[in-house]
């Protein structure tokens, strides 16, 4: 969906709109939830919450076309509050899809491919929720780091911290360099 359709259907804020943005992004929105729950039940009532939240706080987003980030945020939230009342974290197998678009059609070549990106997802489900969080929104919706800070109501250094520490430890279990993964901060594909 473009930008300016997202924007469109925030600002028309009815059932059809509704309909649209809950079809554009409920796969999206579930896997963010189900990384963090594990449980596909779970995930489910949080995503369909999330929705329902989104939906009824839409007047408060400032640009809808930033529609997907702040459900992503508000199904993270969601989540993770969840898992304080359950006092447990479990991380799961799903990410948003990455894609593979620029890859060449060598079949070699996209075996090799696929088993890296699977590498770095289960990378990144194994880091902290919090950290978790913030490369999400960095790379997968790519926010700038002021956006994420304005989106979780947190300063812009605790989210640049947040990635930093992300990056040391992805670094660490992919065993890159870890000056050139630490000094990464624009938003793109993992």
């Amino acid at each position: 969906m473009e930008p300016e359709e997202i924007r469109q259907l925030v600002r028309k804020n009815d059932n059809d709109s509704h309909r649209a943005l809950f079809e554009a992004y409920y796969k999206r929105t579930y896997a963010v939830a189900y990384n963090i729950l594990r449980r596909r039940e779970n995930a489910e009532d949080i995503t369909q919450d999330a929705f329902v939240k989104a939906f009824q706080n839409l007047h408060q987003l400032q640009d809808g076309a930033k529609f997907g980030a702040w459900l992503a945020v508000i199904a993270s939230n969601l989540a993770r509050n969840y898992l304080k009342r359950e006092k447990k974290i479990i991380l799961t197998e799903e990410l948003p899809e990455i894609s593979t678009d620029s890859v060449s059609n060598d079949t070699e070549a996209l075996a090799l491919r696929g088993l890296e990106i699977e590498r770095v997802r289960k990378a990144i489900r194994d880091l902290p929720p919090e950290q978790y969080q913030a490369v999400v929104l960095q790379y997968y919706h790519d926010l700038k780091v002021e956006e994420i800070a304005e989106m979780l109501n947190i300063r812009v250094g605790t989210v640049k911290s947040r990635l930093f520490r992300a990056r040391q430890k992805l670094a660490a279990v992919l065993e890159l360099d870890s000056d050139s993964a630490c000094h990464t901060s624009k938003g793109g594909d993992l």
